[in-house]
């Protein structure tokens, strides 16, 4: 790719365009596919939540009604219950619009037979996604299995997350029921010992390939430097059609800033970069989703003020849920409700390793 400035090279389409379209056989509908629906997921795996149970999960479930989240992901643990149990959970969460993703080691899918039969299963039992992990490089064989589990899963109408993988290239164009696929130092990364200067790279570089699944968001020890505007922040920045949070769904019902991270969509109909945005220094967007802007801010390792007109707004007023920094505490938010024009400018003070969201 290349580009005159980082709006070009984030808004470039070369690694789609030049895959084929989506295969006609299981998406006639190209990607309007009914079956294939965007959203966000609870996760047990990163902030606690008690024994992997089925009525831990239901909890989950049921958190995720209450946040409108579509989806709950289910780690292997799973696989220890009875079909029963498995059953009764995504019924459960079907009756509150909760789909139910599973999780699967690649090497249980590398044989075809089984590959088919655990499609097969998850379709039968009710799950709407699978969750596959450990490709962990990129032999001929391995690629070849990327493409065949996207073409089983499609045959069984179901949406697949790569976990362990390598960067995406192009596949979900032709497999739009691949909604995101890892290949980057996410929240998991446990050793990371800062997040800010990665947080505000990886928007003009790994991004740049397609989705990515950072699981982001944690308000605990984990997020490092990382102030709790930040963690939010990152959840509209990282494009993820499947947007996996990594804090527990009560911690986000907690927190004061959870009416705007209901709000925050997965799928964007436009994306801006702001002029002073810079590789490992700041990264500002604004991205509309409908009628909606998102004005994102995630900032590096060093204080700013910044200065953002708000020139990409239609005319009239309009009204805005803003989510600072609290200048005191990176373990807090500042949480306004204002009004604003076209023709107004928004000073932004932004700690280091701070962010800001507005919803406008």
């Amino acid at each position: 790719m290349i580009g005159s400035n980082l709006d070009t090279l984030v808004n470039c389409d070369i690694v789609s365009d030049l895959s084929p379209p989506p295969d006609p056989r299981y998406f006639p509908q190209g990607l309007h596919t009914d079956w294939v629906k965007p959203g966000r997921a609870v996760w047990k795996y990163l902030d606690g939540g008690g024994e992997n149970t089925l009525e831990t999960m239901k909890e989950f479930s049921r958190l995720a009604a209450e946040l409108g989240f579509e989806y709950n992901l289910v780690e292997g643990f799973w696989q220890r219950w009875s079909e029963t149990e498995l059953r009764e959970l995504i019924d459960y969460s079907r009756a509150r619009h909760v789909g139910v993703w599973l999780w699967k080691h690649s090497r249980d899918i590398r044989d075809p037979a089984a590959r088919a039969a655990f499609f097969q299963h998850a379709q039968e039992v009710g799950a709407v996604g699978v969750k596959l992990d450990f490709f962990d490089h990129e032999a001929k064989e391995v690629m070849d299995l990327y493409r065949a589990a996207l073409e089983g899963a499609a045959a069984h109408r179901l949406m697949v997350d790569f976990h362990g993988a390598n960067k995406p290239t192009g596949e979900s164009r032709t497999w739009p029921n691949e909604l995101n696929r890892e290949a980057v130092s996410g929240m998991e990364r446990r050793s990371m010992p800062a997040w800010a200067q990665h947080d505000t790279t990886i928007p003009f570089t790994r991004m740049l390939a397609g989705h990515l699944d950072f699981t982001p968001m944690l308000f605990g020890e984990r997020r490092r430097e990382t102030s709790w505007a930040h963690q939010i922040a990152t959840a509209a920045l990282f494009t993820a059609p499947l947007l996996v949070y990594g804090a527990h769904p009560q911690a986000m019902l907690d927190n004061p800033a959870v009416e705007l991270i209901k709000s925050i969509p997965t799928v964007w109909d436009e994306t801006r970069v702001l002029p002073f945005s810079e590789i490992g220094e700041v990264a500002a967007f604004a991205r509309r989703h409908g009628k909606q802007w998102f004005l994102v801010i995630v900032n590096g390792p060093s204080a700013r003020s910044v200065e953002v007109p708000l020139s990409f707004l239609g005319g009239g007023s309009h009204e805005a849920l803003v989510v600072r920094d609290r200048e005191d505490d990176p373990a807090a938010v500042l949480v306004e409700h204002t009004t604003v024009r076209r023709e107004d400018a928004l000073k932004i003070d932004l700690r280091a390793g701070g962010g800001f969201v507005a919803r406008i």
